[in-house]
């Protein structure tokens, strides 16, 4: 699944480059992004749809915000495209993924995730399943 998703990114970034002159290029600022749920959190469907899970998301997270300890029942895949995006583990134990890496976060894991600013974080997340969140008490 991460080959289909890094070879998708890198679809994405070089069509992007070529397609430029003719205007095929999406700018975040332009996409429709709708309420996550939590005040600073919004999300997107950039391609693909969400009845078949084969949605890819863009989650544009405000500096400072953090979202609370929670769970998805699948796995998924993510990348920041902009920002400090941290990942926050069920012991406490911090770490910054930034526009170098990108993680797996594994169906049940408790984890949070903060924007360390001072720029706003956006991410692309590819569920391998539905797309759902369980906060933990």
């Amino acid at each position: 699944m991460i080959k289909n998703f890094l070879a998708a990114l890198a679809i994405v970034f070089s069509s992007t480059v070529a397609l430029a002159a003719d205007g095929h290029v999406f700018k975040f600022d332009d996409v429709a992004w709708q309420p996550a749920g939590l005040d600073g959190v919004e999300m997107a469907v950039l391609w693909g749809e969400e009845e078949d899970s084969s949605a890819m998301y863009a989650f544009r997270i405000q500096p400072g915000v953090t979202i609370p300890a929670h769970t998805h029942s699948s796995d998924y895949w993510g990348i920041a495209v902009q920002g400090n995006w941290v990942h926050i583990d069920a012991d406490g134990h911090e770490v910054i993924t930034g526009q170098d890496s990108y993680a797996l976060i594994r169906a049940d894991d408790v984890h949070a995730d903060r924007c360390n600013g001072p720029e706003v974080c956006i991410n692309l997340l590819d569920f391998v399943g539905a797309r759902d969140l369980t906060f933990k008490e």
